[in-house]
């Protein structure tokens, strides 16, 4: 009867590995919406800086704005921090850093947000995109280079009501001037909505996520960034197939791979010497107040609105 029991106690799961996997349940559900809202609201700062840009239609750009103060709501009511595994670079190299990856960016024609939405279309070209980012991520890995930068975070001071008023104050101005010129706005309303809070429950739940970051080198990268990763893009893919005509693989070409693979490398080397993509930066720092996280922001902003008004984009919403 010992041996039996013995033999059961190894079969039955015990309280802690019952809420490892609730845990690993709940962000890959997280992770799941995340992708599928990113890919049903077309969430993109290239195709955000083209309507502004090339046709005057500023409602997308102000999604994205709108999208970092349901983050930071998302925070205060968490009562959590915004942090950054890797604290700020001084501006010597975030200067430079946010206009290459600003140029990769442009380059790749779309960010980190509507790359995830492309491979969920079944545009294969753009895994490549990660691979670059990968390349450059695993490439600092062997020298370490920020291994002793120690982690950035700010507590919140605004307030839940303050906070609202001021996201309210945000939806209502998009809504004004999106009322002759767009047809999503409530879609967009709900996609900004749940990529900000489930971009910040996840942060809490598996500190350090973000997207660029989960594409690191194998051996830094947690179960926890792994499974959302993947639920991601299942989300992702699950969206396109469900909107009519939005899923359609598309296989590259050499030409293609060629020009994510070298996007994503400078998109991966402006994150890592800011540091953070562009999900970080509206996601993280924003939300945290961090000066260097608004001018990274708009270094990079500016540098895909000038080549977007140089030579062009052909960049446009899927939804």
């Amino acid at each position: 009867m010992s041996e039996f029991l013995t033999h059961m106690s190894g079969i039955v799961p015990s309280p802690a590995s019952l809420e490892i996997w609730g845990h690993l349940t709940l962000i890959a559900a997280l992770g799941f919406v995340l992708g599928f809202a990113m890919n049903r609201g077309s969430i993109c700062t290239v195709i955000a800086t083209k309507e502004l840009v090339s046709e005057r239609r500023p409602a997308r750009f102000i999604a994205l704005v709108e999208c970092a103060a349901w983050a930071a709501l998302g925070y205060e009511i968490l009562k959590a921090e915004p942090i950054m595994e890797v604290g700020w670079s001084s501006l010597v190299f975030l200067i430079p850093a946010a206009i290459i990856l600003g140029i990769g960016t442009y380059i790749n024609g779309s960010c980190v947000f509507g790359s995830v939405g492309h491979l969920g279309n079944g545009e294969i070209e753009f895994a490549f995109t990660f691979l670059g980012i990968y390349m450059v991520l695993y490439i600092e890995s062997l020298f370490d280079v920020f291994a002793d930068q120690p982690a950035a975070s700010a507590p919140l001071s605004l307030g839940t009501l303050l906070l609202s008023v001021a996201l309210m104050a945000i939806v209502a101005l998009r809504f004004g001037v999106s009322r002759r010129s767009e047809s999503n706005f409530r879609r967009l309303t709900l996609a900004m909505g749940t990529v900000g809070v489930t971009s910040t429950a996840l942060a809490v739940l598996a500190p350090g996520f973000s997207i660029t970051a989960s594409f690191g080198p194998i051996a830094s990268v947690s179960v926890a960034a792994t499974v959302i990763s993947v639920c991601m893009f299942g989300g992702s893919l699950i969206s396109a197939r469900l909107r009519k005509h939005g899923f359609k693989l598309k296989w590259p070409t050499i030409k293609a791979v060629a020009k994510r693979t070298f996007a994503g490398i400078l998109m991966g080397l402006g994150a890592l010497l800011i540091p953070g993509g562009n999900d970080a930066l509206l996601l993280i720092g924003l939300p945290a107040g961090a000066w260097q996280a608004a001018l990274a922001y708009m270094l990079f902003v500016a540098t895909v609105a000038v080549l977007v008004g140089r030579l062009g984009s052909v960049a446009k919403a899927w939804s």
